[in-house]
């Protein structure tokens, strides 16, 4: 199993804080919205936690569950993860500025 990026592990943070906070918003358990939406609670709980990652299809019935249209929940997961993936997106290119001028140095040595 491929390990996941920084950048990646961000992306399903972003997706347990919207889920959860929806869920929660509504008043209802995970074993609810996992039992109406047709997926197990334990998948539910790792989606939360921003352990899995969910397939379009059962993050679609979860959101019909949850009353929220798809469009609605991808623009705020837009603005949400962008929010929190910045900093990582600066980390990583001033790390890729930091490996040139060291690679440049090593070959002008």
């Amino acid at each position: 199993m491929k390990r996941k990026n920084e950048i990646e592990i961000s992306f399903d943070e972003s997706i347990a804080y919207l889920l959860k906070k929806a869920r929660e918003t509504l008043g209802r358990s995970q074993d609810f919205i996992a039992q109406e939406a047709g997926i197990s609670r334990v998948t539910l709980g790792k989606w939360e936690r921003g352990e899995k990652t969910p397939n379009s299809f059962d993050l679609y019935n979860v959101l019909k569950v949850l009353k929220w249209e798809s469009h609605d929940f991808w623009e705020e997961m837009s603005r949400h993860f962008e929010s929190a993936a910045k900093p990582l997106r600066i980390a990583a290119e001033q790390n890729k500025i930091k490996a040139y001028i060291e690679r440049t140095k090593k070959k002008h040595s």
